[in-house]
C-alpha cells in the first residue's frame, strides 16, 4: 500500500474546523515536507479552488492556494517526493496548462502527477466564463490535446474547443507518459479513466460501488486496446460526506490502535485500492474526529511533524507489505 498527504496551509478545508496552521509560515511548510520525504511518504497531494461563493466557505474554508503554483514550491524544496497536482481542467486554456504542467515534470525531473477534475461548481464555472454543461467534454478533448502535446514531435490538433498545428513544443515531460489520474464517480468518469487515465482517485465513493466502478473501467473497450497497471486509491476509513457540499453524513469509526489500522489497509487492498491517504490518521484529514481512542488533536508544526513519525514508524512499515488485489481478481 502506498500513503499519501496534504501539506498543511495550502487550504483551511474543513471550514468548520479549527486548524493549527491557519497561521502557517513558509518555512515551517518546507521543514515538514522535507520531513515528508525523509520519512518515505510516497506522495503530497495538493488541492484546488480559485475561489469560493460565501456559503460555501461553511464547509470548504475561504483559504485555498493556488495548485500549480504550490506545486512547484514544494517540488522546489524536496528532491525525491512525488507532488500530485488536481486541476480543475476546463479553468485553464489547454495549451498554456500543459505547458504549466511539463514545465514542473521537467523542472523536478520527473516527480508530478496530474489529478485532472471535470469540476463541480457551477458558481466557479461563472466567475471564470467556462460553460459548466460542457465541462465533460472539454475535459476529453483538452486532455487529448495535451498527452499529443506532451508525446509527439510534430504535434497537430484539430477540436471544437482547441486546434493547433505546426507548434513546436519544449520541454516535454521527463515521464513518458506524464501519469494523469482523474477524479469522478460517474459512468463518464469511468470512461474517460479508460480512454485516458494512470489513476483513480475517487471522492464520496463507498467501498460496496468501488469493486464495480473499477470493473467497469476495465471493461471499456478504449482500456483493452491499451491495457496498463491503474493506481487506484480509497479512503482509509470509510465515512459518508455530501459530494457537493461536503457537508458530514456519517463519521467514520476512526482509531489509533495499529491493528485496527492494519486492517482497513487489508480490506481497501483487498478490493483493489493501490494508494490511501493518511491523512485521517495525521489530523489533517477531512473528517473531525473525536471519537474513544482516537488520537489527540495537534496543536503546532512540532506536533504535527511527532504525528508523521509515528505513522511511518508504526504503520507504514507493516502496511507496505499488504498488496493490491491483482486485477484478475476483481
Amino acid at each position: 500500500m502506498k500513503f499519501s498527504l496534504k501539506v498543511p496551509g495550502l487550504d483551511l478545508y474543513p471550514g468548520r474546523g479549527t486548524h493549527w496552521w491557519r497561521n502557517i509560515q513558509p518555512q515551517e511548510l518546507v521543514a515538514i515536507v522535507r520531513r515528508i520525504e525523509e520519512l518515505d511518504y510516497d506522495q503530497v497531494n495538493v488541492a484546488t479552488h480559485f475561489a469560493m461563493d460565501r456559503e460555501s466557505t461553511v464547509e470548504m474554508g475561504a483559504h485555498w492556494t493556488h495548485s500549480l503554483s504550490a506545486a512547484g514550491f514544494i517540488l522546489g524544496a524536496t528532491t525525491r517526493l512525488r507532488v500530485a497536482c488536481l486541476v480543475v481542467v476546463p479553468y485553464h486554456q489547454p495549451i498554456e496548462l500543459a505547458k504549466a504542467l511539463s514545465t514542473l515534470d521537467f523542472l523536478s525531473g520527473g516527480r508530478l502527477t496530474v489529478i485532472a477534475l471535470v469540476g463541480y461548481k457551477p458558481w466557479e464555472f461563472d466567475l471564470l466564463g467556462v460553460p459548466f454543461d460542457e465541462r465533460g467534454p472539454i475535459t476529453d478533448e483538452y486532455i487529448e490535446a495535451m498527452q499529443i502535446l506532451w508525446t509527439q514531435e510534430r504535434p497537430a490538433f484539430q477540436g471544437r474547443y482547441v486546434s493547433y498545428s505546426d507548434v513546436v513544443f519544449e520541454p516535454k515531460p521527463v515521464q513518458q507518459p506524464l501519469p494523469v489520474w482523474f477524479g469522478g464517480r460517474t459512468r463518464a468518469a469511468m470512461r474517460r479513466i479508460a480512454r485516458f487515465g494512470d489513476g483513480w482517485l475517487p471522492y464520496a465513493t463507498p467501498r460496496s460501488q468501488f469493486r464495480a466502478m473499477v470493473e467497469h473501467i476495465y471493461e471499456q473497450p478504449s482500456f483493452q486496446a491499451r491495457p496498463r497497471p491503474l493506481e487506484l486509491g480509497l479512503e482509509l476509513f470509510e465515512g459518508t460526506l455530501d459530494p457537493d457540499s461536503h457537508e458530514l453524513i456519517e463519521q467514520p469509526h476512526i482509531v489509533a490502535e495499529k491493528d485496527a489500522v492494519l486492517e482497513q489497509v487489508a480490506e481497501i487492498a483487498a478490493l483493489g485500492a493501490t494508494l490511501t491517504s493518511a491523512d485521517e490518521m495525521i489530523g489533517a484529514g477531512r473528517f473531525q474526529n473525536d471519537q474513544p481512542g482516537a488520537l489527540p488533536p495537534i496543536r503546532d508544526a512540532a506536533e504535527h511533524l511527532e504525528r508523521l513519525q509515528w505513522f511511518a514508524e508504526e504503520i507504514m512499515p507493516e502496511a507496505r507489505r499488504i498488496e493490491a488485489a491483482p486485477a484478475g481478481d476483481r
